[in-house]
């Protein structure tokens, strides 16, 4: 037996050389080579549970069959007259031309948007909206707790289902867990039509590794309001008098965009129940109430290509003036880190701004791992004196991201995540205004200053960086 365990801690390594390369980039293999190396049985057991691709190809054979039978069903030719022309070559343009190729979503005009940072307003619109619904509720959410804001809007579908509006509801099986046995029964009891997806649970059919979730937050309702951005359904403390507090931010929208963010969940719901929306209410024929065109980008790891990351080194690469990230937490791959350095090197002012405590702190330590690189390649980095959860873009004066995922690898390369792109001055005016105040509330890390940190720190940043790959 002893002779056995000895042969395994070098034939394990040997045998996972090939296993790891295939399906890893060449630094997520070393990653994963390097802990089994030294620790072989449990490395070889966490890369089974969260690292093996073999979930996921059957997953994916599945949920691409899926796909083709939700848009093969709904009549997307709806959105025809909604699609923007983008005959000219401007930036913005261009982008919106390479999101058509990789997330099939037309950019539609005609859209109205509301940039909503007020956690308690946009639970207080979000339950109206629910209240005045006369044909369907639609949420698709990473969490929704049981607590004070989700008993909130679970009361209030409550009263949509009791009205007879069909209120369907589908929760990620891991963030949203503590429902399975609480609040998700007693909305099911009310009618509303509960479900989880990503199982976690190895007896269910649609089980998938843990580190791989649907990440995304979407509401949408009678199909003709959504709202989407960075906000769970729980509770967290929204007081926008302190600059201390946690802020996120939502976009509600109405136009024609609605129709894709239906999809969108209409894709999730078929993936968790294997049923089709259907009815006339649920693509309803939405006319142009704003000035915003739009596009709907849903990413995961079913996507072909690295859709999401391609798109931010597209923006990235075509500024020209100015560019601005909020996110929770930044890491960055190398081609993504080496086109900031490339818009910052052209004269681009680009300003990254993150919270000084992150809501994980291991992941935030890592972010932080990255700075100096990104000190050395011009970017501007600020820390926010609160728990700033918005994630948003702004690229010069014209395009504008809010969206559902970190810019790390687990949401650019694992999570499901949706992301909406919105182009012109007007709308990228009121997001940066938003910016621009976290900004105001934040404090600029000093080159100088952080160069000279201790060794130790410098040390501790450098094998945390090692975790990039993993995280």
């Amino acid at each position: 037996m002893d002779g056995f365990l000895t042969a395994a801690q070098w034939i394990i390594p040997i045998a996972m050389v090939p296993v790891a390369a295939h399906g890893h980039s060449p630094v997520g293999a070393l990653a994963w080579l390097l802990f089994i190396f030294f620790k072989p049985w449990a490395g070889l057991i966490l890369y089974f549970l969260f690292g093996t691709n073999l979930v996921m190809r059957r997953l994916t054979k599945s949920y691409c069959q899926r796909l083709r039978e939700v848009r093969s069903f709904s009549d997307l030719a709806i959105m025809e007259p909604h699609v923007f022309g983008l005959s000219s070559e401007q930036t913005e343009h261009r982008l919106a031309k390479m999101t058509e190729r990789l997330a099939c979503m037309p950019i539609l005009q005609g859209n109205e948007v509301e940039f909503i940072d007020n956690g308690f307003a946009v639970i207080d619109r979000m339950i109206a909206d629910i209240g005045k619904a006369r044909d369907h509720v639609h949420l698709l959410f990473y969490i929704f707790n049981d607590d004070s804001v989700g008993r909130r809007v679970a009361e209030a579908l409550a009263g949509a289902a009791a009205r007879g509006v069909p209120c369907r509801v589908v929760v990620d099986a891991f963030g949203s867990r503590s429902l399975n046995s609480s609040l998700g029964e007693w909305m099911v009891k009310r009618g509303i039509d509960f479900q989880t997806l990503m199982s976690i649970n190895p007896f269910r059919r649609h089980l998938t590794r843990l580190d791989l979730r649907n990440h995304r937050k979407l509401a949408v309702i009678d199909g003709t309001i959504a709202y989407t951005g960075s906000m769970n359904i729980e509770t967290k403390d929204y007081d926008q008098g302190r600059a201390e507090a946690w802020h996120d931010l939502m976009a509600r929208v109405t136009g024609p965009v609605v129709m894709q963010l239906q999809l969108v969940f209409g894709e999730d719901w078929y993936l968790a129940t294997d049923k089709l929306l259907e009815g006339p209410g649920i693509y309803p024929v939405l006319e142009r109430g704003g000035t915003v065109p739009m596009q709907a980008v849903p990413t995961g790891p079913m996507d072909p290509t690295t859709v999401l990351r391609d798109l931010l080194i597209a923006a990235v690469s075509g500024a020209r003036e100015r560019i601005i990230i909020t996110s929770p937490y930044f890491i960055p791959d190398e081609s993504l880190r080496v086109a900031l350095h490339l818009a910052s090197l052209r004269g681009v002012s680009v300003e990254l701004v993150i919270p000084f405590n992150a809501d994980h702190p291991v992941v935030g330590a890592v972010a932080r791992a990255h700075f100096e690189c990104l000190i050395d390649g011009g970017v501007n980095i600020y820390f926010h004196r609160g728990v700033l959860h918005a994630k948003t873009m702004s690229v010069d004066d014209e395009v504008s991201l809010v969206t559902t995922a970190n810019f790390d690898r687990r949401s650019l390369f694992l999570h499901s995540e949706l992301s909406l792109f919105l182009y012109g001055r007007e709308v990228t005016a009121r997001l940066r205004d938003l910016q621009s105040k976290y900004i105001a509330h934040s404090d600029k890390v000093d080159p100088a200053r952080w160069k000279r940190r201790s060794v130790i720190r410098r040390s501790r940043d450098e094998i945390l960086k090692l975790l990039s790959p993993v995280l």
